[in-house]
């Protein structure tokens, strides 16, 4: 099963801008900035594709995902694939990396592909929430029952990566910080509910 908002394409966008609110295009253009221009771009995970976006106009633009919603809704217009990030050996040359709001739905992979991808690129930029998916708790059976049924219908149930393992990502902020500091990002900043990390 597939959360609504997996599911469709717009509703994904609407529950984004909801969430974030002026925080969400805010922090495409700060990203963008980092980017600069005339690069290639390679957005794992990409979603909708919302950084495309804000891009400069003089960048290349790649963006992977495994959701064939959200690539069919693209695949006229950009150049995106449905292929694994995990594929390491197929990720195109490129001057940045991108994997944005993708490291908690691949635990317990995720300390293995910021590794792999930072190998594979000149810059890196992360962008995680800041805490875990455990919207009400999991410390009693009805809670954890509860809190699985809302990531299933409304939330974030993916279809491909289990509750189970999406759980286990930091439940603290301060927990999410220390993993990004073993990596000695070149910058680290709270923006609104994520964290924008930036490896070189």
């Amino acid at each position: 099963m597939t959360s609504i908002m997996y599911k469709f394409p717009n509703v994904y966008n609407l529950f984004l801008k909801i969430i974030h609110r002026k925080k969400l295009s805010e922090r495409y253009k700060f990203i963008s900035k980092i980017i600069g221009k005339n690069k290639r771009v390679l957005d794992l995970g990409c979603g909708t594709c919302l950084l495309f976006n804000y891009l400069d106009k003089s960048c290349s633009y790649q963006g992977w995902d495994l959701n064939k919603n959200f690539i069919n809704k693209n695949k006229n217009n950009l150049n995106v694939k449905l292929k694994n990030v995990f594929d390491y050996k197929d990720y195109p040359e490129n001057d940045v990396i991108v994997i944005s709001d993708l490291l908690h739905h691949v635990v317990p992979r995720h300390d293995e592909l910021i590794k792999k991808a930072k190998k594979k690129t000149k810059k890196l930029i992360i962008i995680e929430p800041t805490v875990g998916i455990n919207i009400i708790g999991t410390k009693t059976k009805f809670l954890k029952i509860v809190n699985k049924l809302i990531d299933k219908i409304l939330s974030d149930d993916d279809g491909i990566n289990s509750f189970e393992d999406r759980s286990k990502w930091f439940e603290k902020k301060e927990s999410v910080h220390k993993f990004f500091m073993k990596f000695n990002p070149k910058l680290i900043k709270e923006f609104g509910l994520d964290y924008i990390v930036v490896l070189e």
